[in-house]
């Protein structure tokens, strides 16, 4: 039977129905005519066929075969638009988000809510590292000669060690290293660095970018250095180094001598010099330039007590903070850098400072990693 068929008998039969009896409540009357059940009977159709929900468009309702699969129900409901006239089924167990009017008009039928499935963060097919590389250091064993900073071989030669700071200064050393012996091996000389022309000089520098400034602070600092180099006994003010309000009571171009209790330091009336240049210099070059030892790890002292200026220093820098931690536990301590305290390192940590890995920085302080080194499926380290 055709729709149109189907339309035109229901149209017959509730003629028939007293005109009491409203669509609505058609489904909820049970005696029905006997003349209108024989019909109904001859043509195969359900006792409720004249229900107000049966008049509902029949595309809407689920075939048999979709009956039998408990999702199917609602693969109508989650349908999304069909665009351009083209239907196409879903791929099969592919939950699908509903889109606005789609939902089902029938009120039995309930609606199920469905998320689509985000991709895992991590991919499973690459290791997690150890730690996270950013936040950590190369660390060599203590028993090495050497950390690796570029200030341990300029320490002899403190001019040069002060424009290498100036060049690193906010830039990462595999930039700036490469630079830096360039500059110097066209102006080897304090001298030739006071007068090198200063385009000249900014077109070598200006892959590290501030190229102008980087330039001018080291064409200034040979000039003074030339001028009134740092000695002995000739201390400055540096404001607010190393602690807040350090230096107020230091004018500003006075010179104090080392029987002054002032804080005060040789190098502080050079231009470009700021915390970083004055820590470094202060680790590094300070002891020798005041002839109390022949370098800064104190040997060719010729006191029993002396303390090397290193551990008197709470440096701001990343590397530098990474060097007196190693410093530190070569002599067996663990050091505080916010405080300067320390205490003694347990024997299982400095077998692992011994063997050397990986510095992590947890709250400011270098802490080393002590479990072993693991090889991932690619052949790296996990933290390189």
């Amino acid at each position: 039977m055709s729709p149109q068929q189907v339309d035109g008998l229901a149209s017959s039969l509730r003629s028939q129905i007293p005109a009491t009896y409203s669509a609505i409540s058609v489904g909820d009357y049970k005696p029905i005519p006997e003349e209108t059940r024989q019909i109904l009977s001859e043509f195969g159709l359900p006792c409720d066929f004249l229900d107000s929900e049966s008049e509902s468009d029949l595309s809407d309702v689920p075939s048999d075969d979709d009956i039998l699969d408990p999702a199917a129900s609602l693969r109508g409901v989650m349908q999304p638009p069909v665009q351009g006239g083209i239907s196409g089924r879903p791929a099969e167990d592919i939950p699908r988000t509903p889109v606005k009017g789609a939902l089902s008009a029938d009120p039995e039928v309930p609606f199920v809510m469905t998320l689509r499935p985000r991709p895992p963060k991590v991919s499973p097919y690459f290791p997690k590292p150890l730690i996270d590389p950013d936040s950590c250091l190369p660390f060599p064993s203590i028993d090495a000669p050497t950390f690796g900073l570029v200030q341990e071989q300029l320490a002899h030669d403190p001019f040069r060690l002060l424009i290498a700071t100036i060049f690193l200064n906010r830039t990462r050393g595999g930039v700036a290293l490469p630079v830096l012996f360039r500059v110097f091996d066209h102006f080897p000389t304090v001298h030739d660095m006071s007068t090198v022309d200063f385009s000249k000089l900014v077109s070598m520098i200006h892959s590290l970018g501030f190229q102008n400034e980087r330039a001018k602070k080291c064409i200034d600092l040979a000039k003074t250095w030339l001028a009134r180099p740092p000695t002995k006994g000739s201390r400055y003010r540096r404001l607010h180094y190393p602690r807040k309000m350090d230096g107020k009571d230091v004018g500003r171009e006075e010179c104090i001598g080392d029987d002054d209790t002032r804080i005060a330091w040789e190098i502080a009336h050079l231009p470009g010099v700021g915390p970083y240049s004055l820590d470094s210099w202060r680790i590094f070059c300070r002891d020798e330039l005041r002839g109390l030892a022949k370098d800064w790890k104190g040997n060719g002292t010729a006191s029993a007590d002396f303390v090397p200026e290193w551990k008197s220093v709470l440096p701001q820098d990343k590397e530098l903070r990474a060097y007196l931690t190693w410093m530190w536990l070569k002599e067996g301590w663990i050091w505080d850098r916010h405080t300067g305290e320390r205490k003694r390192a347990s024997e299982k940590m400095m077998r692992a400072a011994r063997r050397g890995g990986v510095a992590q920085e947890q709250v400011g302080n270098f802490v080393l990693e002590m479990s072993p080194v693991k090889k991932v499926a690619n052949g790296l380290t996990a933290w390189s």
